[in-house]
């Protein structure tokens, strides 16, 4: 056990979780100044997208084109409904 602190970022085990969580952390702040506990599953989905697809960087705009010219149109009431 390495009780925390600078001894557990320095073992090599460990290197690969710091930098996902450091990745993480990074792109929810970037992206979210300010996160709110009942936007928390909009936030994830969003993230979830854009980490699938970070090995394909130039088709992601055209990908989410042709995904929201497919979707149907969703009235805001509905969509609030998923917040309550």
């Amino acid at each position: 056990m390495t009780g925390g602190g600078k001894a557990a970022v320095e073992r090599p085990e460990f290197r690969w979780v710091n930098t996902i969580l450091g990745n993480i952390k990074s792109a929810l702040r970037g992206t979210y100044h300010a996160i709110r506990p009942k936007y928390a599953q909009r936030y994830l989905a969003v993230f979830e997208y854009r980490f699938n697809r970070r090995f394909d960087l130039p088709d992601i705009i055209p990908r989410l084109v042709y995904v929201a010219l497919r979707t149907p149109p969703m009235p805001e009431r509905l969509l609030k409904l998923r917040l309550a």
